[in-house]
């Protein structure tokens, strides 16, 4: 499956549509009886306004969702190793973890509210999995500490960088894995060809220029200061820029021109679901006009095709033209390549 949509065909301008740790859910999983609780795994505060997202569901619905801060390979990992014993009700993940998930038997077919509106190649045909929003790769560059601002992946080689960059761990979230991917792919690989991704980090990491690879609060480290180059997704460095308590105008957002990578997040209900009805509330809030709002509302795409980014939002995201290099990839393919993907990045690289 080739994922068609691309960022532009949502994002119009000058139209719209008016808008707790794992350890917090770890006491509550297990009350399977437990009618006022939903657990979806990978639900983090300060990633794609899901702090607003919980919050507002629960005032809507009076059902507690708890933060849960895994991320999306922890995510499926916890979903094979509770198969016999489900604990979560719905999982949040990357395209082709989600992928990975239903042919393991790990999902439940659902069709939320909004169904018809998921453009269809954002969706498993019997709802297995379904996008509730995407992003771009992107990097947020703090200007008081880098001069000047990188364009390209190749510039990152560039000795100005040393120490700036900080990304998540490939090895296990999905953001990082995309991100390595997205470099491999811009320094001429493919999906069964990774030498040049494996070249270009080990170069990265040799001349010093990786400040921090791990696998939560990359995103929080540079909110804060302690890096001074975040790479992750456009919706990331949108919120450092205007959502967070840094200064706007020390904060550039960057698209890579080269290639930046189109990507689906989904969500699926888990398998024999503990609370199923909380499940399928869940997702519907996520995918009506409200819910799919809140999540344009920090600059997340929403994945339905009749609700726009609003105005005031849009005004503020980079033009088109500096989305030209934006592209999409066969995410079934990249399903049978990820693992020996991951298996080379730890072993030649973050061995």
């Amino acid at each position: 499956m080739t994922f068609e949509t691309t960022r532009r065909s949502f994002v119009r301008a000058g139209a719209g549509v008016a808008a707790a740790a794992s350890a917090s859910t770890a006491g509550c999983i297990g009350s399977g009886s437990d009618d006022d609780l939903v657990v979806q795994y990978n639900a983090v505060d300060g990633w794609a306004n899901y702090a607003t997202v919980r919050e507002t569901f629960t005032e809507e619905t009076g059902i507690d969702f708890p933060e849960d801060t895994k991320n999306s390979g922890q995510t499926l990992n916890a979903l094979t190793n509770e198969a016999d014993n489900p604990q979560a009700d719905v999982a949040y993940m990357g395209i082709s973890d989600a992928i990975v998930a239903e042919s393991e038997g790990l999902t439940e077919g659902y069709q939320p509210d909004g169904w018809e509106q998921i453009p269809d190649d954002l969706k498993h045909s019997e709802g297995q999995w379904f996008c509730n929003h995407y992003g771009t790769v992107g990097w947020a560059v703090n200007t008081d500490e880098v001069e000047e601002v990188p364009q390209t992946w190749e510039d990152l080689l560039d000795e100005r960088f040393e120490d700036t960059i900080a990304l998540y761990n490939p090895e296990s979230v999905y953001n990082g894995f995309i991100n390595f991917l997205n470099a491999n792919i811009a320094m001429g690989g493919s999906l069964t060809d990774v030498d040049p991704g494996i070249d270009f980090f080990n170069e990265l990491q040799d001349r010093g220029n990786i400040a921090a690879m791990p696998d939560q609060g990359v995103t929080t480290s540079f909110f804060q200061g302690e890096v001074p180059m975040l790479m992750a997704y456009d919706f990331n460095a949108y919120e450092a820029k205007y959502l967070s308590d840094m200064n706007e105008d020390s904060v550039e957002v960057v698209v890579p021109q080269d290639s930046a990578l189109v990507i689906p997040y989904t969500l699926s209900v888990v398998n024999d679901s503990p609370r199923r009805e909380n499940a399928e509330a869940v997702c519907d809030f996520q995918l009506s006009e409200q819910g799919q709002q809140l999540f344009a509302n920090a600059f997340v795409t929403p994945a339905r095709d009749d609700v726009d980014v609003p105005a005031d939002i849009a005004d503020r995201m980079l033009p088109d033209s500096e989305y030209e290099g934006s592209t999409a990839i066969d995410y079934e393919a990249l399903v049978e390549e990820q693992g020996d993907i991951r298996q080379r990045f730890s072993e030649e690289i973050a061995a």
